[in-house]
């Protein structure tokens, strides 16, 4: 072999080598459900008005491409949020969030690839908490539970809209109290129920009052009319009697 063949293959395997070096800065595939934004350190940095889709790019070999995976993302997180009265509830957290793909040169020079972590998390946490630290146990507990997550779920998507994600769904869930707490409002409700059982016994004993009061006004009137001199025993009899027809009736 020739000084000028091994020139040749000495060139052709140096360009080769630098062809694989360079190769993966040349070219960007973006797979399924992957959107790019690229930045470019001799250009003003990171282009706000270009997103890659998916597929082959090429791009200079001094340029740095940032791949974000544009999936609708699920979160489930376990809070301990302390309600009024100073009382800590557990409960669990699930949510479901996007990107909104346009956006994501915004996105990236605001919070960078870990956007989960530093802003979507931390929104959804503070959100949740300013929230609940408004309701009592009794609140969070009963059936009002169903309008606190509705106003949840739309004070996120506000909060999130902000900073460029949509957030699909916000489901708040397995809410524990302490054991004590559950018990003494468990108590109350019982004495509440005994209460409302009393008021209803003490209407019915004064409508069966007011039924025998009407009868014996009854009777007197007819004993006036039909006989003025029926005996006062005769009244109570007739008076027993419409106590006793009373309850017999369903």
């Amino acid at each position: 072999m020739s000084i000028r063949q091994i020139n040749i293959l000495i060139t052709l395997l140096v360009s080769l080598l630098f062809l694989v070096i360079f190769l993966e800065r040349l070219v960007v595939i973006n797979g399924p459900a992957t959107n790019s934004v690229i930045f470019r350190p001799f250009h003003g940095g990171v282009d706000p008005n270009l997103v890659d889709g998916e597929g082959v790019h090429f791009v200079f070999p001094w340029n740095t491409i940032y791949k974000f995976d544009t999936r609708e993302q699920v979160v489930q997180k376990t809070m301990h949020i302390m309600v009024k009265n100073g009382v800590t509830v557990s409960l669990v957290v699930n949510y479901r969030y996007v990107p909104l793909i346009d956006s994501l040169p915004a996105i990236f020079e605001s919070y960078g690839l870990n956007y989960d972590k530093i802003y979507v998390g931390p929104e959804i946490v503070s959100v949740t908490n300013e929230l609940l630290s408004k309701f009592t146990p009794e609140e969070i507990y009963s059936s009002k539970m169903d309008s606190i997550r509705a106003i949840a779920l739309n004070n996120a998507r506000d909060r999130l809209r902000g900073g460029n994600i949509l957030l699909g769904d916000l489901v708040l869930s397995n809410i524990q109290l302490p054991a004590k707490v559950v018990a003494a409002m468990e108590s109350k409700l019982q004495r509440q129920q005994q209460s409302l059982e009393y008021d209803y016994k003490v209407q019915i004993a004064q409508k069966e009052k007011a039924m025998v009061i009407t009868e014996g006004e009854a009777v007197r009137a007819v004993q006036r009319l039909v006989n003025p001199g029926l005996t006062p025993g005769y009244l109570q009899y007739k008076q027993i009697e419409a106590i006793q027809k009373l309850s017999t009736s369903p």
